[in-house]
């Protein structure tokens, strides 16, 4: 089972935004970006696509929900700074058969590398990257995750780039296996 952690892609910047922030959305790179997503996590045929209810999450899964017949299913345990909620669902759908989308924010992302990383378990590499429109593939069965792939913006599932461009990381896979048993249910905090 795979979960593959979304970053929302590019919205441009929050302080040049003038309206509500929960509607701003995605820019002219950040549709690019979330046009590569479908080549990218297609391939792992998800059964959900989640996301946080923030328009610029909800227009980063569009194109890969519509290429796969699936709704985009909102959750407000994905928002910003929801960080017990979002990992108690990544839990709960990390104990599915099938892979799962779920698209969140920078800081979520932050919130759930430091409960779900453990020494000696799961560990999510140096700089624990999360470039927008970037995903974090989360292995493993049960809800019980034993590794952890980091795929930077246009990085293709083979360690291939999808999308051209100088980016930061680019064309870099972390890759920490763990041994499975030594990966025990992680308790909700």
């Amino acid at each position: 089972m795979d979960l593959l952690v979304v970053r929302h892609a590019h919205a441009g910047a929050k302080d040049r935004w003038t309206g509500d922030d929960r509607l701003r959305p995605l820019s002219a790179r950040g549709r690019g970006e979330a046009l590569a997503l479908v080549e990218l996590l297609a391939p792992y045929r998800p059964r959900r696509v989640l996301s946080s209810p923030l328009l610029r999450c909800v227009q980063t899964v569009e194109p890969l929900a519509a290429h796969l017949g699936l709704p985009v299913e909102t959750s407000e345990a994905l928002r910003p700074r929801a960080d017990r909620d979002a990992a108690s669902l990544v839990r709960s759908v990390g104990s599915g058969t099938r892979a799962v989308v779920v698209c969140t924010h920078g800081e979520t992302i932050e919130a759930l590398q430091r409960r779900l990383a453990r020494p000696g378990q799961l560990a999510f590499g140096p700089g624990s990257e999360h470039e927008k429109g970037s995903v974090w593939v989360l292995s493993g069965s049960g809800g019980r995750f034993t590794e952890a792939i980091y795929l930077p913006p246009g990085q293709g599932r083979s360690g291939s780039t999808v999308r051209e461009g100088p980016r930061s990381g680019a064309g870099r896979t972390t890759r920490v296996p763990v041994h499975p048993t030594e990966l025990g249910v992680l308790p909700v905090e």
